[in-house]
């Protein structure tokens, strides 16, 4: 007989993370004026304090990819859930971490 479900089980934990909090999200994508414009785009339209985005962009040895690392406030993991969607939705990006 299976357990019932109690607030402190992993299971019905939404996630891990204690809001707000310093999230670094990572992207991987094709390198390009346009998706870092895009995901800068994203992370404004999501993010209440965008100015204190800390953004780094580096091309990879070969210049095939771009990573972008941001490290911002999140606040929910519905913004979070949100950002990844956008982000991720764009045919340019191969990774959102």
């Amino acid at each position: 007989m299976d357990k019932p479900e109690t607030p402190n089980t992993p299971k019905s934990q939404e996630t891990f993370f204690e809001f707000p909090c310093q999230f670094p999200i990572k992207i991987m994508a094709n390198p390009g004026k346009e998706v870092t414009q895009f995901v800068l785009d994203a992370l404004e339209k999501h993010i209440i304090d965008s100015e204190n985005i800390e953004f780094k962009t580096r091309e990879s040895k070969t210049g095939k990819y771009i990573s972008i690392t941001a490290i911002f406030t999140a606040t929910n993991k519905a913004q979070l859930d949100a950002l990844y969607t956008e982000i991720s939705s764009h045919p340019e990006v191969h990774m959102v971490l």
